[in-house]
C-alpha cells in the first residue's frame, strides 16, 4: 500500500508499490474496490487492484520503509483479517472483497 502524488494515474502507483515493497510485477491488473476513507473531510480515496500473472523480483524499499514479506494461502490472510491481526481498513476491504468475488 502506498500513497501516489497528486494526477498520477492510481494505477501507475499501484504498480510502482507493488515492484518497491514485494519485488514483484503483474501482467494483469484488475480494480476491484474504491473507498473513501474519511468522506466528511476529505476526498481522499483508496483503490485497490487484484495484481495476477506475477513474477518475483526485488524489493526496492524506501530509506524509511522496514517491511516483512510473508507468502500466505489466502484462507490464512482471511482469518488474519478475522482474528484482528490485519487492521489496515483498505486491507481488510480488499481481502474481503476478494473473498466475496471467489465464492461459488
Amino acid at each position: 500500500m502506498g500513497g501516489i502524488p497528486l494526477g498520477e494515474d492510481p494505477l501507475v502507483g499501484a504498480q510502482r508499490e507493488l515492484k518497491e515493497e514485494t519485488g514483484l510485477t503483474a501482467g494483469r491488473w484488475q480494480p476491484i474496490l474504491t473507498a473513501h476513507l474519511s468522506n466528511s473531510i476529505t476526498d481522499e480515496a483508496g483503490i485497490v487492484y487484484l495484481a495476477e500473472g506475477l513474477t518475483p523480483g526485488e524489493p526496492e524499499f524506501g530509506d524509511t520503509e522496514q517491511l516483512e514479506i510473508r507468502k500466505l494461502p489466502f484462507v490464512d490472510v482471511l482469518q488474519m483479517v478475522n482474528d484482528g491481526e490485519i487492521t489496515d481498513v483498505l486491507s481488510i476491504a480488499g481481502i474481503l472483497k476478494l473473498a466475496t468475488m471467489r465464492r461459488p
